[in-house]
């Protein structure tokens, strides 16, 4: 057997996230798997870097897979990306060796939240952004992301419906920077991320920001461990996981 990945772009808007689902449901996974088994049928190994929710994007999504005979990279991904919906693009293809796992050896994953402070939204963000009409701090909101890095546990910031029974992550980095246009990034990366997390911390930052909170909250809901001591779920649609790292 043969081991590749591959770098996959998706709009998530009109998926049900990535991972595959029993009966009639669109999925990314479902439709990489559809031109794959196209491809090269009978491959195994299917692994991927992130389980992106519905509505959530992706700029540098990571799939692992083996096949039975070697690839000519050029035209495996010019036809791969040719049996794929408009909504998913395949970037890069290349060899891995045999014990790659897509998952399991990612060292690092960045999610990246995008928010339009203005009260008019590009037609061409509306699908990949939050609009926020009211100026947000983005000072204060700087000050409190630092709060977020570090090795903690993220039960308030997570909704744990998967039961994991560790919620402990280690967050490197966590920051905020608005770009022209009245665009405002958060970027957040660590070695994994909880359910939800991401949408949280944004969230929490966002309501910092409309000075609706306090930063000092952060610190009383990692103290108390409780989901309502944060702040509310930002909507899936201004979410991207924007890199792996191996």
């Amino acid at each position: 057997m043969h081991t590749y990945s591959a770098v996959i772009e998706y709009d998530g808007t009109d998926f049900k996230g990535f991972q595959q689902q029993p009966g009639n449901v669109r999925t990314v996974q479902k439709e990489i798997c559809r031109a794959l088994n196209a491809l090269a049928p009978g491959f195994t190994g299917f692994s991927y870097a992130g389980r992106t929710d519905t509505g959530v994007h992706a700029k540098n999504q990571v799939i692992g897979f083996k096949v039975k005979q070697a690839l000519d990279i050029y035209r495996f991904s010019w036809k791969f990306n040719c049996l794929l919906p408009g909504d998913i693009s395949v970037k890069r293809v290349q060899a891995q060796s045999d014990s790659f796992d897509a998952r399991k050896d990612a060292k690092l994953r960045r999610y990246s939240y995008y928010i339009v402070n203005s009260s008019c939204q590009s037609v061409f963000l509306k699908k990949y952004s939050i609009m926020i009409t009211g100026k947000l701090d983005v000072q204060a909101m700087k000050g409190a992301a630092e709060k977020f890095t570090g090795i903690k546990d993220f039960s308030a910031f997570c909704n744990d419906n998967f039961k994991t029974g560790c919620n402990i992550r280690q967050v490197y980095d966590c920051r905020i920077k608005r770009y022209p246009g009245n665009i405002i990034k958060i970027d957040i990366c660590a070695n994994a991320f909880l359910y939800n997390m991401v949408r949280i911390i944004a969230g929490t930052l966002i309501e910092i920001g409309k000075g609706k909170r306090k930063a000092e909250s952060i610190e009383a809901a990692f103290e108390s461990k409780n989901r309502k001591d944060a702040g509310r779920i930002a909507p899936a649609k201004g979410l991207f996981l924007s890199g792996v790292t191996y």
